[in-house]
């Protein structure tokens, strides 16, 4: 078989677009310490701030990858880029005691230009990687994003330590973003010819025709809540300032998983994959619904980071193998899909707070992951008819 080869001066600049993914997750950590610089009648406020990122993948996403059609994916994530830069830039600008505005205001303009980038850079990915190594190189994609992820927390404690304030980190990432910008400006990335077709906002939904695409973007909203509810309701099962260990612990092993996925799915069946992962994510939920030891909670948290890695970028690969030609609409809707986090929260603390225990909590991931197994046993079934 004749593989494509792969020019990495091309790849490298796309994937660092994941890491400046990763930024916007940076918002729900710092939130904590936000709320310590007002009075506590402001700080209830203050918790609606992680809202401002996924906000704008709902209203914004399909629009963009409209938009891009005409416009293309390189100059599409650069003006994501340019939005994330101006969102990091001005909270740090306004300066240490500035009004909680500031930060609507930086944080909603990150949410715009995170929704840009991810509904840009993803598509740009498949105009340099053979659509067969689609879902290993997405994986990889989100090494480089879980990185991202990972190193907040880390580099929040240094610029505390060193510059006794966490807002060094704002302008780290604000540099970081206009690196990333140069070096993909400096990139001849290849656009598809697909680029100047015209497509409006009611060719995108009616994608959703597609059976594939469908069961593929209800995957990925039922991800991102699962995904969210889990590490909502893990830290409330440890009554502990270590708690927060879980979280820890599931983005490491989720890390750990995507090398692991990189590795499998560029060698095996990506729905086989995921089929097997959901079956023991379902087990593992029910595990945190059922277990009350501590040690035991730590090591079931991380199980399900590592059994969650790969699923995205499974169903963005399958819905883009789906339909190929029109590799900006899924990313638009995929994108779309991930405004699903916002309802975790809110869900899961009122399940904790109608029935008094935690645990009942992860009842809602279990039934995002539930929904996950069943459209990858569907998936996988289509794609042993077409075999």
């Amino acid at each position: 078989m004749n593989v494509r080869k792969i020019d990495a001066r091309l790849l490298m600049p796309v994937l660092a677009g994941f890491f400046i993914m990763g930024f916007c997750d940076m918002v729900a950590p710092v939130t904590s310490r936000i709320a310590a610089e007002f009075p506590p009648e402001s700080r209830r406020a203050v918790d609606f701030l992680p809202a401002m990122v996924f906000f704008w993948f709902l209203f914004l996403s399909v629009p963009v990858a409209a938009w891009m059609n005409r416009c293309g994916r390189k100059r599409t994530a650069l003006i994501g880029y340019a939005f994330t830069f101006v969102g990091l830039l001005l909270p740090f600008a306004a300066g240490e005691g500035c009004s909680l505005g500031y930060y609507f205001a930086g944080f909603g303009l990150l949410g715009i230009g995170n929704t840009i980038v991810q509904v840009a850079v993803n598509p740009l990915l498949a105009t340099i990687v053979p659509v067969e190594r689609m879902t290993g190189f997405l994986t990889v994609g989100q090494i480089f994003r879980n990185l991202s992820l990972l190193l907040v927390a880390p580099l929040v404690a240094l610029f505390s330590a060193w510059m006794d304030s966490w807002r060094g980190l704002l302008l780290l990432y604000a540099l970081l973003t206009v690196v990333g910008g140069i070096w993909l400006q400096a990139t001849s990335v290849p656009e598809p010819a697909v680029r100047m077709r015209a497509v409006g906002f009611a060719d995108c939904f009616r994608l959703l025709r597609n059976r594939t695409v469908l069961l593929c973007v209800g995957g990925v909203a039922c991800f991102i809540a699962a995904d969210i509810g889990i590490n909502f309701v893990a830290v409330r099962l440890i009554d502990s300032p270590m708690s927060m260990l879980t979280s820890t612990g599931f983005y490491a092993c989720r890390i750990v998983g995507t090398l692991v996925g990189a590795w499998l799915l560029i060698r095996y069946s990506d729905v086989k994959y995921l089929c097997l992962n959901m079956g023991a994510a379902l087990l593992l939920c029910l595990g945190l619904l059922l277990v009350r030891d501590r040690i035991a909670i730590y090591a079931i948290t991380g199980l399900l980071g590592f059994a969650m890695s790969c699923v995205f970028a499974t169903f963005y690969a399958v819905a883009t193998k789906a339909a190929a030609d029109r590799s900006n609409e899924v990313a638009g809707l995929m994108i779309m899909a991930i405004s699903a986090g916002v309802l975790s929260g809110p869900i899961c603390g009122a399940l904790i707070a109608w029935t008094d225990n935690p645990h009942v909590g992860i009842v809602f991931p279990l039934a995002c992951v539930a929904y996950m197994g069943w459209a990858a046993g569907r998936l996988n079934r289509n794609e042993s008819e077409k075999q």
